[in-house]
């Protein structure tokens, strides 16, 4: 028998397909007239042979009796469940047996549900009705999972399309790139760290990042700065056991409180600042002797104003504001030098940072009192004390502040908070004045760096604050992070660890 085409009922819905199957003839026509006259196309089928040839995808239900000469109605329903294009379709079994194994059987087999002969009417579409709307749900839930499917096959295609474009970059890169879990596991890198390390990407996954490294200074580094799961901190390090190469080490939280580490080779930066630094001590102390000179004289001829013509006075006291102009160049050279070159060792006294703000905002007064700003401080938890040397931390606080006084706007407003947390002490400033653009941010701690354009300044200073500071902080393993809104503002944050008896 060949199969029927599906035809419309009249009402624009189509027929539902119903493969009768009965070895019987009298009964395989007496089940096929009562299908049909339910208004179903019917397919009949004398053997279970003649039926495997006939099952499609296009068949809506299989009404088959289940003791049949050759392959049973068991047998031909367990190879249509172990067909997969079919296997969906749903059977009801027609027969006389009723004892409990051969029901046990047809649900084991995959029957869905049975009816006894002799065949009634009712009972028959009631059951019909029944397995067609189960069909019905089950195509749609297929619909569905079809389109996830594809749709997830399009994402995936999508996303490895992505990854590999990464990868590429990544491999790409001159940085050096490390992925690392909650445990410190290595579970991804790039090329150029694989390289720098001596091993290929696939060794280092799994290795603890510790296994890389060699003496306390960089344990502890790299200790500190995974310690934080809060905000990205970074650190410079020398590492000896790579040529005594020397990384600026960012590390960035994850979600899954793992880490990305980026680090970036500034070997030749650091011998160019050190170069520089040398320079600039000769240079500072030979300019210091004919300025003491210049400064000397002047206020030594100024001591005496009235001997003197009224435009020689004027032109002294030129002379002398211009040497205290260069005298103060001269002492930020010198400090940039003495603290670039040997700043001794952190630990020395429990200070208050609360306190060391407040002195320095008093030292700051003038400024502050100059552009009408309103400068608050306010302190979050215990007392915020950090272990260190009194002139690094007000070095640090000063530039800070200074900075956030002297670019804020006349009669604006600067906020200084001390947050103090289990482990470390913040000190966080913000201002509301010009902010930063966004292109000058990652330079913004080089020395002598400048945002404002040299022909357009409004501002003194030679743009080594922000360099001593981070350098200070480097030395207490703690992290500073400035995040700013050009034309709305600066926050500069440093998180500095708490005195070790505290941890203990």
């Amino acid at each position: 028998m060949n199969p029927v085409p599906y035809e419309s009922n009249g009402t624009g819905v189509m027929k539902k397909r119903v493969l009768i199957v009965d070895d019987i003839r009298t009964d395989l026509h007496y089940v096929g007239k009562l299908v049909a006259g339910f208004d179903h196309e019917v397919v009949l089928a004398d053997s279970a042979a003649t039926a495997l040839e006939l099952v499609d995808d296009r068949l809506d239900l299989i009404i088959a009796d289940g003791i049949m000469p050759g392959m049973d109605g068991f047998d031909f329903v367990r190879t249509v469940r172990e067909t997969p294009h079919i296997s969906h379709i749903p059977v009801i079994m027609v027969t006389s047996l009723s004892a409990r194994k051969d029901r046990i059987k047809a649900v084991e087999v995959g029957i869905n549900d049975f009816i006894t002969k002799p065949v009634d009417k009712v009972e028959l579409n009631v059951r019909i009705n029944s397995m067609l709307k189960m069909k019905e749900a089950q195509d749609r839930v297929r619909s569905y999972q079809k389109e996830l499917e594809h749709l997830v096959e399009k994402k995936t295609f999508a996303l490895n399309t992505t990854l590999q474009k990464l990868q590429a970059v990544l491999n790409g890169m001159s940085d050096c790139m490390v992925t690392l879990n909650r445990d410190s596991i290595i579970s991804d890198t790039n090329q150029a760290f694989a390289k720098i390390c001596g091993k290929d990407q696939e060794s280092l996954k799994g290795m603890p990042i510790r296994n890389l490294l060699v003496g306390k200074p960089q344990l502890e580094g790299f200790s500190s700065l995974l310690s934080r799961s809060d905000i990205t901190a970074e650190m410079d390090m020398e590492f000896p056991q790579w040529g005594w190469r020397i990384f600026s080490v960012l590390a960035t939280p994850t979600g899954e409180k793992g880490h990305i580490l980026m680090m970036r080779d500034i070997t030749e930066k650091k011998q160019a600042d050190e170069q520089r630094a040398r320079f600039l001590s000769i240079l500072s102390h030979e300019l210091r002797t004919p300025l003491n000179g210049i400064k000397g004289f002047s206020e030594i001829m100024l001591l005496d104003p009235q001997s003197l013509p009224d435009d020689y006075r004027e032109y002294l006291g030129l002379i002398n504001e211009c040497g205290g102009k260069l005298e103060t160049i001269v002492d930020e050279l010198l400090r940039f030098v003495e603290f670039y070159s040997d700043m001794g060792e952190p630990d020395e006294l429990d200070i208050r940072l609360d306190t060391l703000a407040d002195y320095v905002l008093d030292t700051l007064s003038e400024k502050k009192n100059k552009k009408n700003l309103n400068v608050s401080i306010s302190v979050s938890g215990p007392e915020p004390v950090v272990h260190g040397k009194n002139e690094h931390l007000f070095e640090i606080l000063k530039q800070i502040m200074d900075n956030a006084i002297k670019f804020s706007h006349d009669y604006g407003s600067v906020e200084i908070t001390l947050k103090t947390r289990p482990d470390d002490v913040q000190f966080i400033c913000t201002d509301h004045g010009k902010g930063i653009p966004e292109k000058h941010l990652g330079q913004i701690f080089e020395s002598f760096y400048q945002v404002e354009d040299y022909s357009t300044r409004t501002q003194d200073g030679l743009g080594l604050g922000l360099t001593i500071s981070k350098k200070i902080i480097e030395l207490y393993k703690g992290s500073i992070d400035i995040r700013s809104v050009s034309g709305a503002g600066t926050q500069v944050s440093v998180t500095l660890p708490k005195p070790m008896k505290e941890h203990g």
